[in-house]
């Protein structure tokens, strides 16, 4: 007899839900193990949970689309070769890869500044063993195990606000919480908030940041730039230094997390990995407070956008006012629209090269020696603006 074209009975996907989780628990419904099922009802050998949940056959994907009714990228969603290219750009290990990934932003760091490594066989966000995790109350009220629990990329559930745990077991049959007692420290909320935002990128496909929104694709290689910036040995941060130490220190937790020589962030271990989760949130919220120096490409992401009346670079208007209620600006009201219209003019020059151009000249402004530019071409480097923006000459002597 031919199978029925739909099963009756198939559970909806919880949202994130893992693919080997959806499996186990349509399985229950009919009383089997999830391979029994995979054998008998989809003729198909058995596979391990981590084979289900990283790239399983494109035709086992059809098969359960067409047996529960769900649409092929609902199911593949389930799956980490569903979320490429957001989250991976391959799910192939290719020479280069942690180039093409890690340092396409920069956050910290100037680009020419961080070491560029090449690790073998690498993959951003897989880690090297597989591990059981998972928000206890999540767990307590549903089977349903998320995919991206098993990937370090959060520290927490931003729906209950508490820590991931380590377990063994599968939900609906037991399982045993075995987070070790170092790990189970007070969620900060630093923390929290990155975890929302990492939430906000697998269920809504961007995050919203405080210049504007970006696509989730870019959110997961910023925060993998961070981590990688903050593992950075302490001879290339540079004047840098002092303020990346007071993040470590803020975190209660040792320098580069303890680590003596460099590794992947993904070989490591689950504390150390919470360890720089940790860091790179708090460096986050010290970048947005504006009160950590950041000369990567990509920090001004974090940063509020300029007030509006000097976004332009433009004198700000004059506030209306009767000829009785005339008063004049203080010194610090002055030097706040200095500082507001600089920064209004760098952003500019960051895109623009006849701004680039003309704060060239500004700064070179009454100097003596022509060569003193080079200073101030050190100072463009440093704030992200293109020297070949510079590529004029003055008097035949070249300002780049």
């Amino acid at each position: 007899m031919r199978p029925p074209e739909r099963w009756p009975l198939h559970p909806a996907p919880a949202e994130a839900e893992s693919l080997s989780s959806w499996l186990r628990r349509i399985a229950a419904s009919y009383g089997m193990y999830s391979l029994e099922l995979l054998e008998h009802g989809l003729g198909h050998r058995e596979l391990p949970d981590p084979e289900l949940d990283l790239d399983p056959p494109t035709h086992l994907l059809e098969e359960l689309a067409r047996r529960s009714g769900l649409d092929q990228s609902r199911v593949g969603a389930m799956t980490m070769t569903g979320w490429v290219p957001w989250l991976f750009d391959s799910l192939v290990p290719a020479p280069g890869a942690y180039e093409t990934y890690v340092h396409q932003f920069s956050v910290l760091l100037p680009p020419k500044r961080r070491k560029i490594y090449a690790p073998r066989k690498w993959l951003p966000w897989l880690p090297g063993t597989g591990v059981r995790r998972g928000c206890p109350e999540c767990l307590e009220s549903s089977p349903a195990v998320l995919l991206f629990w098993q990937l370090p990329v959060m520290a927490s559930c931003p729906v209950h606000g508490r820590r991931l745990e380590t377990y063994e077991g599968h939900p609906a049959d037991y399982i045993l919480l075995t987070t070790p007692t170092h790990d189970q420290r007070v969620l900060p909320e630093p923390l929290s908030l990155m975890d929302r935002r990492t939430w906000q990128a697998i269920t809504t496909g961007s995050v919203d940041l405080p210049r504007h929104p970006v696509h989730a694709g870019i959110w997961f290689r910023l925060l993998r730039t961070l981590l990688d910036e903050l593992t950075t040995a302490q001879g290339g941060y540079g004047r840098q230094l002092d303020d990346v130490r007071r993040v470590w220190e803020h975190c209660g937790h040792p320098f580069r997390a303890g680590l003596y020589t460099w590794q992947p962030f993904e070989t490591l271990g689950w504390t150390a990995q919470q360890q720089l989760l940790e860091a790179a949130a708090v460096a986050m919220e010290l970048i947005e407070a504006g009160s950590l120096t950041a000369l990567g490409t990509s920090a001004h992401l974090l940063l509020p956008e300029p007030a509006s009346n000097v976004g332009d670079g433009t004198r700000p208007a004059a506030p209306t006012a009767t000829a009785g209620d005339q008063k004049e600006p203080t010194l610090d009201e002055l030097w706040d629209r200095v500082v507001a219209a600089f920064d209004a003019a760098v952003e500019a020059a960051r895109e623009d090269p006849e701004t680039a151009k003309k704060l060239y000249d500004f700064a070179l402004y009454g100097l003596g020696n022509r060569r003193s530019g080079n200073g101030i071409r050190e100072a463009f480097t440093e704030l992200n603006i293109p020297l070949d923006f510079l590529s004029h000459t003055d008097n035949g002597d070249p300002f780049a």
